[in-house]
């Protein structure tokens, strides 16, 4: 008997799917699909699939077919669930139902959506009992509960939540929901102090609440409730002092919450699918089009029941059919389905995986999406404009290797990735602790103590100590590494004889771990200005086990491990460079921006015209260079000028002369080429006056800089020029032959160039070749002593503000890279002697005589202006300003509210 009833009910459940397949089959009018709303917990749900719908049957429909929505209202409720079932199973004509958001009604409807070959897509049922083997019409487009509570338990781990106490209500799918968060929250090592049950019907939760914070202490809770129960629940948790964070499930997601629990909801934390600024042309389109109908943002449920339309139709025209059981295999087979809330997969069961989860805050009474900048999609053409800051830079970033950084990209790069043991206070550029929380100086000046943080770690959870200073710092030293910038690591003790190979020790060279958190240098002379060293790139602590494994891959964006305020997240050299918050930085509450993107763009018009079209937030300064020529025009235009500021740099341009090659090795040649350049001209024609005219190569204030009052240097000077290049033996310029002069290439940098040949053409008739070089190319065609270049760009911003590092770092015949290929007895020995004066005034005139021998006896080098740079940043962001060493500091940034 048993067995006849089985036969009969499936032939029963045949015979219907397949009058209903047939029909659809047959059917060319309208696509019917009935809608089943869920009001009891008021959504945007129904706007959604009406947009929708609106949308496709604008675009002439499916298979040339309109979609003619039904639509329904199960209030929440099981019996009216199953009512309306019954009525859409009656009529043959459907072919699809989209909705019914409760498991406690989808998953008993759907059984009869089977037994009459309905397809069923249930836009908010997580309850994993929906999904079952012999289920074969029924599909969501919605997470599990499975997958809430491990995101959940998750996202409370990341908050640093280590004692949660746990509230349910036992009467719906909220006690499966707390259950496996839970569960999860064990595996993960967070404590469960306490779990209470209440029922959905009750609304005095008051001794529940009294019996929960006199049972456990807890910093969080996890509420799986649904509403308006659960908004209660959480009035009355404020209501009685429970101020800790609460996080709820994705039924909390709704305006009901708030309008019940009213400014008790704020700090209230809940699950959803749906962020309005995912940055995909998908959800860009929904939620603008959305909201110019609405009036409103949508919100999850408008998102769902939008996509949920979007997959029938998808199905329609992917099958070519309006058959369901074509269309629910048609699904089951869907791979990385872009919806408007994001990527996702369907499993052959019916459910999905891969689909975001969000979690959102209310704050001030309003819902605020968390964690943006934690999302792992990047898409380099599509952008959050409220969690980035946009800047455009001028070529392709070199390198984020702390050790082999020169250009001021690379060094902007290490500063926001690296953390030094200081940095520079940018009221006073004077040094101070960072990594380090104090250092102390021994009596004679030859030993700094460090003392570290010990709350600093790498981005893969490990600790920084002083071990990765010294590895670091001897990694720099050894000579087959070849880093760029080994000189400022010579005043310590033993490294220029370890660097240059008279010594093979490195265990002499003057640093040590005191510790895991203390770091001790021992320096070859006194030097007042070695805390500022400590902060640069070359004595910042590196992964050595990161390094030791992949190699010169390891600054790959899947490799690296960072430790200051953000990390890398995709390193597209010649595009595009996209940093995100470092969510592990001693001090990550502080950094308000999620996301940085550099973009390079050669062009400073382009450039211009991205910002005037808010595509950049910044620009300027050693970043993307503004155009000097737009410069007057910006100034008039009030929109524009309230954005433009003008700020010092510690910076120098300058042109060096190759002594070595004819005729540049005659000091009068390069003294007539200083002499015949108007750089007051120079200034005011290409920069509009914008720029300090520089017969001197250290910029004032740094200490040890020439007071421009004093003289020092070659001033402008036509007849001077003339008779010293005659003296030379090229009057008027008879018989000089054509020199080579080498930039990197740059719009910026080719103006200037294409300035010095034509007033030296003009001036002294010597002809000017110049080429412009790729930054790799330049860097190599400088070096001594196969470089044949008569002349070169010397671009210089200084790294601490001391001459040390202008003069000593870079034109030490013994211990630089000597570009300018000079020897020169008096200036070497001026350098030791500043190194060894510990009088402030006599390193100040022993600095001024060396100046005055570069620049000016020996002219081995040809300053030309001080840089004045020029920024426009965009109103939204506040707290900039421009530091004149080093890197930006961009923690300190943030975007009005």
């Amino acid at each position: 008997m048993i067995i006849l009833t089985l036969i009969v009910g499936c032939r029963s459940k045949i015979d219907v799917s397949e009058k209903r397949a047939k029909r659809a089959f047959e059917s060319k009018g309208d696509i019917v699909v009935a809608i089943v709303d869920s009001s009891v917990t008021p959504t945007m749900f129904v706007e959604g699939v009406k947009l929708a719908i609106e949308d496709i049957n604008s675009s002439g429909g499916v298979l040339g077919r309109k979609i003619k929505p039904l639509f329904y209202d199960d209030e929440g409720k099981f019996e009216t669930g199953q009512k309306i079932a019954h009525k859409i199973a009656g009529k043959d004509d459907v072919i699809a139902v989209i909705g019914h958001r409760f498991s406690e009604v989808a998953v008993p409807v759907s059984i009869t959506y089977e037994k009459n070959g309905i397809l069923f897509i249930s836009t908010g049922a997580t309850d994993q009992d929906l999904i079952r083997d012999t289920a074969v019409f029924t599909v969501r487009n919605i997470s599990s509960d499975e997958d809430f509570g491990r995101e959940s338990a998750a996202f409370a781990k990341r908050k640093n939540f280590k004692k949660i106490a746990i509230l349910f209500d036992s009467e719906s799918s909220g006690k499966r929901i707390a259950d496996l968060f839970h569960e999860q929250a064990d595996r993960i090592g967070i404590k469960i102090v306490a779990e209470k049950a209440y029922s959905k019907y009750q609304d005095d939760f008051r001794y529940l609440i009294s019996d929960l914070t006199k049972q456990a202490k807890f910093d969080a809770i996890f509420l799986g409730g649904m509403l308006p129960s659960a908004a209660i629940m959480i009035k009355q948790l404020r209501n009685l002092g429970v101020d800790v964070p609460i996080i709820g499930t994705e039924r909390m997601d709704a305006p009901e919450l708030l309008n019940i629990a009213g400014k008790a909801a704020n700090d209230t934390i809940v699950t959803t699918v749906f962020d309005p600024r995912l940055s995909e042309k998908n959800t860009i389109y929904f939620t603008s089009t959305f909201k110019e109908k609405n009036g409103v943002e949508p919100d999850a449920w408008a998102a769902q029941g939008y996509d949920a339309i979007s997959l029938l139709a998808f199905a329609i025209d992917k099958s070519g059919s309006t058959v369901p059981i074509a269309l629910s295999s048609t699904l089951k087979l869907l791979k990385k389905w872009k919806s408007v809330s994001g990527s996702y997969s369907f499993n052959q069961n019916g459910s999905i995986s891969g689909k975001n989860i969000f979690f959102k805050i209310i704050k001030n009474s309003n819902f605020a999406v968390l964690e943006r900048e934690l999302r792992q999609n990047i898409n380099p053409f599509e952008v959050i404009k409220d969690i980035t800051i946009r800047i455009p830079i001028e070529g392709a970033v070199e390198t984020v290797d702390p050790t082999f950084v020169q250009d001021m990209i690379s060094i902007d790069l290490s500063e926001q990735l690296f953390l030094g043991l200081t940095d520079f206070n940018p009221k006073n550029y004077e040094a101070y602790p960072e990594l380090a929380t104090k250092w102390i100086v021994s009596e004679d000046g030859k030993t700094y103590r460090f003392e570290m943080r010990k709350d600093v770690l790498w981005t893969d959870g490990t600790p920084v100590t002083a071990h990765d200073i010294v590895w670091a710092i001897q990694r720099n030293i050894k000579p087959e590494t070849n880093c760029p910038s080994v000189s400022m690591l010579y005043v310590l003790k033993n490294a220029k004889a370890i660097n240059k190979k008279e010594m093979t020790e490195i265990s002499k060279l003057g640093v040590k771990a005191d510790g895991d958190y203390a770091v001790e240098f021992i320096l070859e002379n006194p030097a007042s200005y070695f805390p500022a060293m400590a902060g640069l790139w070359v004595y910042r602590p590196l992964p050595r086990k990161i390094i030791e494994k992949y190699q010169q891959d390891w600054t790959d964006p899947k490799n690296i491990v960072t430790n200051g305020s953000y990390r890398l997240a995709s390193l597209e050299k010649e595009m595009l460079v996209i940093l995100r918050k470092n969510e592990l930085y001693y001090d990550a509450n502080q950094v308000k921006i999620p996301e940085v993107r550099y973009y390079v763009i050669p062009d400073g018009s382009i450039g211009l015209s991205m910002y005037k079209n808010d595509q950049l937030d910044i620009m300027g300064g050693n970043y993307l260079t503004i155009p000097p020529s737009e410069i007057s025009n910006l100034n008039a235009n009030p929109a524009l000028a309230s954005e433009l500021y003008q700020v010092p740099q510690f910076c120098t341009y300058a042109y060096g002369f190759n002594t070595k090659l004819p005729p540049m090795d005659n000091p009068l040649v390069r003294k007539a080429i200083s002499a015949a350049i108007d750089r007051s001209l120079l200034c005011e024609v290409l920069y509009r006056g914008n720029q300090e005219p520089a017969t001197t190569f250290t910029r004032p204030p740094i200490f040890g800089s020439v007071d421009p009052r004093d003289g020092i240097g070659i001033h402008f000077d036509l007849k001077l020029a003339k008779k010293w290049l005659a003296e030379a033996g090229f009057p008027d310029g008879k018989g000089f032959p054509e020199i080579k002069l080498l930039y990197n290439s740059s719009p910026k940098h080719e103006m200037v160039a294409k300035a010095i040949q034509t007033l030296l053409d003009y001036s002294l008739n010597i002809k000017v070749n110049i080429i412009p070089k790729e930054w790799s190319e330049y860097t190599e065609g400088m070096k001594q002593p196969n470089t044949n270049y008569h002349m070169f760009r010397f671009g210089w911003c200084n790294d601490y503000p001391d001459a040390n590092n202008s003069l000593n770092e870079l034109f030490n015949p013994k211990s630089s890279n000597n570009n300018i290929g000079w020897e020169n007895k008096e200036f070497t020995d001026l350098m030791e002697r500043a190194q060894k004066e510990t009088i402030p005034e006599d390193r100040k005139k022993t600095y001024k005589r060396a100046e005055q021998i570069l620049c000016e006896e020996v002219c081995a080098m040809m300053p030309l202006f001080f840089e004045v740079h020029n920024f426009l940043v965009k109103s939204r962001v506040k707290g900039w300003y421009n530091l004149a060493l080093g890197g930006q500091h961009i923690r300190d940034w943030y975007f009005e509210e």
